[in-house]
């Protein structure tokens, strides 16, 4: 085991070393950190170093059945990575587990296996190397019994130390298990005295000095233990609510813990002690006497206090028990009676301290049972209506308690003074809790509609500020949540804790904020009411609001009680307005007769203002007021007034009626109906309306409840006889004039079979029924049968004649031609689409035409029916109808030919919008388009032929319903035709057309000044090109030119408008540009050839010339043709010289067009200079040479002459020898 200096050696840092240190130490980093060994085991060695882990691990109900692979690993791991110090092995729920360290879950006990860092094992020393040992939860406990059992023995008979250091060690370490033992028995509430392990081995001899010593030190913790034991007379509970059953539990603990101190003290170990101690005469044995004294007393008094306790668990034990805080009523008497008894009776309990508390105690589980029945959870949560009740039960309870103990206390002999103050403090307090949580659930109601027992509707408010209203009631009603919700968050623990001072700091808080509340519904209430005119809308609001009126604190209640004593003001207002405007209403004309209308008027607000009365009384929730009761009795006495005013006008009416002397019933003695004199043609109902003025006034009054005279018993009786009459005909005249006002005069005409077959129907009504005959059923049947079907006649008439109208609207509206496409497009493509909407258009225009025709001939069936001739107004009607047909077809076709115009024609001031694409290009000599304007006036003139061809399909329309052949109207075509708007137009194509043709030849006017491009020939470019000088100049003019030409013709536009059509430019374009690149590409090939050819010439010159200047002479004659050569080619060197420069611009503008040369000219002309200068100087030499040969002939022409000389006179000497003599 290191020592701690060693350990502090281990643990020194930076800051520890001086700058001398720190400086040796630098460099030996290395080496303080070496590299960590690895052991070598074999599997067999690793096997039993396993084993013996195994065999070594304590731990409570260890199987060797538990041991798995996986913790087998982890123990192989440990043995083989010597850097880990520590494996401890451990059960972690029932599984046996094991780790390198500490483990991280709670567990009940483990045993641990220690090693020094980077140690390794052998095999045969292992159980010698490694720390292992078993340590449980209890760790005082564990660290106790191993001193006890293991260490201390060993200490006290080990020898090497001297008698000195033992004595001093072993008492300190008893000492230490003294204070050991105490501290971990304290835990479980018992009190353990320590005796030292040397006592089982002391004699019967003397004692040592040092071990009195040590055994004083223990005797005066003793003392400190018993001591502490003794003042323990605090009772403890975790719920800070002491109850009797914790008290008697208390001194039931007291009891146990004296008893086994007194146990222990008897101990025989304890009286040897004790007895070693009186022998020395300690110091401290007169203070233990006394304790161990007072401790047997503290034992008597404890058990008399549990005899005379016990007797109040029984009762006290019903409390928890009740059902509700109202049962403790029942229980509280005698549970008093018994604290009475024992007041009297105990011989230690009988103080006015231990009686209070004994009371304090009972009021304490009296709030205890009122906090577990009020659920504070559960209020909050939204039980307000169970809070408010279960509280006010919990209040008087506490209440009547203090009331029967008043009671019980009274006249006692002795009398009980016991501090009030003690005893009902908690329960002042809870009281005090239990309000607040009262008005929390008022607070809950009012102000969050929070109520178990129903759902509280949202208040609605009407007027134009209602919703504005109803938004401040949900504010008020979310910032009540928020509060409360702060509420349930961090309050609901302790609100009936009356330990807790926390609370009234938040209840202030709760308390202001429903001020605000409160001062915000207070100005709520009176803008809503500001706004409220009558009783119902005061009520309603009243009644929306009525949860408003439920918390008693504040001055909410208050303010709604002043609404509500104003809502009976109102009412008892109401009734004086209503006797006011009927008194007013008297002067005013009605339109109902006077008495009637007298009548109704006080029967119908005695109604409304019974109803508002009864309204009130039914409203149950209505808070009661003193206002109330004379609002009710003006009400009585105002329907006895209006009950006698209507009795008057009843009695008013029948002195009238009594008052006509003629027979009513001779009124009904007139036809029901006369034709009208002034609108003619209609009928109108010829009935006495006093009869039915009369009938109706006795309808009223028998209504109210009053009899009929008996002078119009008669007519009353056929009141309902003579009302259906009327009504009847009314209907039947209505019906009549109905269909005769919708026809004009010119229609009436048409019908006017019809209006003569309807006149003979209904003339029993107007020369033969009356009101006072029978009623006669089938002349109404019959009259409305006949007049419904010449309702439908009609009716099919002006269908037909709106239907024919709408067809011809929209014929109008029907345009034969349409562009649908967008730009213009080629001329197959713009024939389809205009063919394809010819095509619909004439569908559309043959499917209106039918239904104009099936319209006409359904009418005509209908009409026919009845006038089976052809009549002048038919065929007129018929007529007027195809012309508007024609007139409409025309329209059609003047739009169609319109948009066509359109199409083609283009203002001067605007930009042309083209419709149709051709084609440009030139073929044989000349500009041709595709397709060309002839075809292009044939297409637009057929599309005029069609439109005129699909309005000769259809045919008139008197012809279809067989009209006359002399009244029938000419063809559509032909109308057409002569139409002079359609005239013009077609006029007006034919010119857009024309212009057109003038367009396109300025069109062919602009191209043709490239004519020349196509018109010339190969031979005569070439002949026209070596004409002349050909020069660079020349070349490159051409060259430029037609570049210049090739861009013009490039920036032309690739398509073109010329007025209506759209020119694609592009394939003209390519040609003129095809001719423009053969005529560059000839101009660059023989700039080319021209080029090269004078290169090559001159190459030649000088290469032929270089030869023939350097032959050496052989005659004189050679040689002055050489000098004649040399002075020729001298003088022929400015001339060639001048002409490199020209030469030599063409090869430059061969290079500035990139024009690739062949490989020998290219040489060609780079070694121009080199070949001229090396023909120079060849020139030169051969000037010399030729100078040098002559002088070189002179002599060898001397030379010559010497030998000719000598050979001559040889030859005359051989010749004079060989000459004959003779």
């Amino acid at each position: 085991m290191a020592s701690s200096s060693a350990v502090e050696d281990e643990h020194l840092t930076d800051s520890d070393l001086t700058d001398d240190e720190e400086r040796s130490v630098e460099p030996r980093q290395e080496e303080l950190r070496p590299e960590t060994p690895k052991p070598s085991y074999s599997d067999e060695e690793l096997h039993q170093l396993v084993g013996y882990i195994q065999r070594m691990s304590v731990l409570s109900g260890l199987d060797h059945r538990d041991w798995h692979e996986g913790t087998l690993d982890i123990i192989r791991r440990w043995l083989l990575e010597v850097n880990e110090p520590l494996l401890t092995v451990y059960y972690d729920q029932d599984v046996l587990s094991a780790c390198l360290g500490i483990p991280e879950t709670c567990v009940s006990d483990l045993s641990y296996f220690r090693r020094e860092l980077n140690e390794i094992f052998s095999v045969e020393g292992f159980h010698d190397e490694v720390n292992f040992g078993t340590l449980t939860s209890d760790v005082d406990g564990c660290l106790m019994e191993l001193l006890e059992r293991l260490y201390v023995p060993f200490f006290r008979n080990y020898r090497d130390w001297n008698t000195t250091v033992r004595n001093r060690f072993c008492s300190s370490l008893d000492r230490f298990l003294a204070f050991l033992t105490g501290t971990h028995h304290q835990i479980s509430g018992v009190a353990v005295l320590y005796v030292p392990y040397v006592i089982k081995e002391l004699g019967t001899g003397p004692v040592e000095r040092q071990l009195v010593m040590s055994l004083e030190g223990i005797a005066l913790y003793w003392t400190t233990q018993i001591r502490t034991l003794l003042q323990d007379r605090t009772l403890m509970v975790p719920h800070d609510l002491a109850t009797v059953r914790d008290e008697f539990e208390f001194w039931e603990y007291r009891y146990e813990v004296l008893q086994g101190i007194n146990d222990q003290l008897a101990q025989s170990d304890v009286q040897k002690v004790l007895k070693v101690l009186h022998s020395a005469h300690s110091v401290h044995m007169p203070q233990m006497d006394e304790l161990i004294e007072r401790a047997k007393q503290e034992l008597l008094q404890s058990l008399s206090n549990i005899k005379y306790l016990k007797l109040l668990i029984e009762p006290c034990s019903k409390i928890d028990l009740a059902a509700s805080p109202g049962d403790l009523t029942k229980l509280l008497p005698r549970i008093i009676h018994l604290i009475r008894f024992i007041w009297l009776n105990s011989e230690y309990y009988n103080t006015e301290k231990l009686i209070s508390g004994l009371f304090r105690n009972l009021s304490n589980q009296i709030i205890r049972l009122c906090t577990e029945q009020t659920k504070v959870e559960e209020i909050l949560a939204g039980k307000s209506r169970f809070g408010i009740k279960i509280c006010n039960m919990a209040i008087d309870s506490c209440l009547a308690y203090k009331g029967i103990y008043g009671e019980m206390t009274k006249g006692n002999d002795p009398a009980w003074e016991l501090d009030e103050g003690i005893i009902f403090n908690h329960i002042d307090a809870f009281v005090e809790r239990l309000n607040d949580v009262i008005d929390i659930c008022e607070s809950m109601i009012v102000f969050g509609r929070l109520d178990e027992n129903g759902s509280i509707p949202q208040p609605a408010f009407g007027g134009t500020c209602g919703e504005e209203l109803e938004k401040i009631s949900a504010n008020v009603e979310q910032q009540f949540l928020s509060t409360l919700q702060k509420l349930q968050s961090g309050s609901q623990a302790y609100i009936l804790n009356v330990h807790c001072s926390d609370w009234y700091e938040q209840v202030a808080d709760f308390r202001r904020s429903m001020k605000k509340l409160e001062e915000t519904v207070q100005r709520l209430i009176f803008n809503a009411f500001q706004h409220v005119s009558n009783v119902e809308e005061t009520l309603e609001a009243l009644q929306s609001m009525l949860f408003y009126s439920y918390r008693q604190r504040g001055t909410l209640r208050k303010t709604y009680m002043r609404q509500v004593s104003n809502l009976w003001r109102m009412f008892s207002q109401e009734m004086d307005s209503t006797s006011r405007k009927l008194l007013e209403e008297r002067r005013q004309e009605s339109w109902l007769p006077k008495y009637v209308s007298k009548a109704l008027n006080y029967r119908i607000n005695l109604e409304r203002l019974t109803w508002l009365k009864d309204r009130l009384k039914s409203a149950e929730w209505l808070p009661p007021v003193k206002e109330s009761a004379p609002a009710l009795a003006k009400f009585d006495s105002l329907r006895h007034e209006f009950d006698k005013e209507t009795r008057q006008a009843y009695e008013d009416w029948v002195a009238q009626c009594c008052g006509w002397s003629s027979d009513l019933c001779q009124r009904l003695d007139r036809y029901l109906i006369v034709k009208s004199k002034k609108p003619k043609g209609l009928l109108e109902c010829n009935i006495d309306l006093s009869v039915l003025e009369l009938g109706e006034q006795a309808q009223h009054f028998e209504r109210l409840g009053f009899a009929i005279p008996k002078t119009l018993t008669k007519l009353y009786e056929r009141h309902d006889i003579t009302r259906s009459l009327f009504n009847r005909v009314i209907q039947l005249c209505l019906s009549h004039n109905r269909i005769l006002t919708v026809l004009t005069e010119r229609e009436r005409k048409l019908f006017r079979p019809l209006i003569q077959a309807c006149d003979r129907q209904l003339a029993p009504g107007v020369f033969k029924i009356t009101y006072g005959s029978d009623l006669s059923e089938d002349f109404f049947e019959d009259g409305n049968e006949f007049l419904d079907k010449f309702q439908e006649i009609v009716h099919i008439f002006k269908r037909a004649n709106r239907g024919v109208a709408r067809s011809c609207e929209k014929i109008c509206d029907t345009c034969l031609l349409h562009f649908a496409f967008v730009g213009a497009v080629d001329i197959t493509v713009f024939q389809q689409q205009l063919s394809s909407r010819l095509s619909s258009s004439g569908d559309i225009l043959r499917r209106y035409y039918s239904n104009i025709v099936e319209l006409l001939c359904a009418f005509s069936r209908q009409f026919q029916s009845v006038d089976d001739e052809i009549s002048p107004e038919w065929i007129a009607y018929v007529n007027d109808l195809d012309d508007m047909l024609a007139s409409s077809l025309m329209t059609s076709a003047l739009g169609s030919l319109t948009k066509l115009y359109e199409a083609l024609h283009c203002d001067d001031d605007m930009a042309p919008v083209p419709i149709i694409v051709l084609e440009s290009d030139v073929k044989d000599g000349g500009i041709v388009f595709t397709p060309d304007m002839d075809v292009i006036g044939e297409m637009i003139n057929g599309i005029i032929d069609s439109i005129r061809s699909m309005l000769d399909q259809f045919p008139r329309l008197g012809y279809k319903l067989k009209l006359p052949k002399e009244k029938q109207r000419q063809g559509f075509a032909a109308v057409f035709r002569e139409d002079q708007e359609c005239s013009e137009l077609m006029r007006s194509i034919q010119a857009e057309i024309g212009r057109q043709r003038e367009e396109m030849a300025k069109y062919e006017e602009h191209w043709n000044k490239h004519r020349i491009l196509w018109e010339t020939t190969e031979a005569v470019f070439r002949q026209r090109l070596m004409s002349s000088s050909r020069t660079a100049g020349v070349f490159e003019g051409g060259i430029e030119h037609y570049s210049a030409l090739a861009d013009d013709v490039s920036f032309e536009d690739a398509i073109t408008n010329v007025y209506f059509v759209l020119v694609n430019q592009n394939a003209l374009k390519s040609t003129i540009l095809d001719w423009i690149e053969k005529w560059q590409a000839l101009n660059i090939k023989m700039l080319l050839n021209q080029a090269s050819n004078w290169m090559k010439a001159t190459c030649r010159y000088m290469e032929r010339n270089e030869r023939n200047v350097m032959k050496v002479p052989r005659t004189l004659r050679e040689t002055a043709a050489a000098k004649q050569l040399l002075e020729k080619l001298l003088k022929e060197v400015p001339l060639w010289h001048t002409g490199f420069t020209p030469m030599l611009e063409l090869f430059v503008l061969l290079h500035k067009y990139r024009v690739q040369l062949t490989e020998k000219t290219h040489q060609q002309v780079m070694g121009l200079e080199s070949s001229w200068l090396h023909y120079l100087q060849v020139l030169g030499e051969a000037d010399e040479m030729l100078d040098n040969e002559e002088s070189e002939t002179h002599a060898e022409l001397a030379k010559h002459a010497e030998k000719f000389k000598l050979i001559l006179k040889e030859f005359l000497e051989d010749f004079y020898s060989k000459l004959p003599k003779k």
